[in-house]
């Protein structure tokens, strides 16, 4: 499934396809989530960083995207957004390691409740996703 998602994230990148861009994101994290199922494992603490690699990565590629469109920049409108680039998976791995630490505190043992919190953590995944994706309004509106 990685090999599918590197695939589907080239394709969309090639063709400027923005909507490609969440569909490799979530194989690549599929192909994760199964392989922890399989494995059966309580906690896996690399669990962060393979948010924080998926969430730069789409950001990454939405990125590329909207760099397709724009003829000008402002000086250092590149720096300021690798900045944020670098601020958000800074971010996203302390928020990460946070929850981390806190489901180690917290274990309920319960089928329900780790279904409930998957559930809850794909949901919260999809609109970090959808929020990440361009923010120029003219910016792949049309393939989006």
């Amino acid at each position: 499934m990685g090999v599918v998602a590197l695939l589907v994230l080239a394709v969309g990148l090639a063709r400027g396809w923005t909507s490609l861009v969440p569909v490799a994101i979530v194989l690549a994290c599929g192909s994760y989530g199964a392989e922890l199922a399989l494995d059966g494992r309580a906690l896996d603490t690399a669990a962060p960083l393979l948010a924080v690699a998926a969430l730069v990565t789409a950001e990454l590629a939405y990125w590329s995207l909207a760099e397709r469109d724009r003829v000008t920049s402002e000086p250092g409108e590149q720096w300021r957004h690798a900045a944020f680039v670098a601020v958000l998976g800074l971010g996203a791995l302390l928020l990460g390691l946070l929850l981390l630490a806190l489901a180690d505190t917290v274990r309920a043992r319960s089928l329900s409740l780790d279904v409930a919190g998957a559930i809850a953590a794909v949901g919260a995944f999809v609109v970090i996703i959808a929020r990440v994706g361009p923010r120029d309004p003219g910016a792949g509106s049309d393939t989006r």
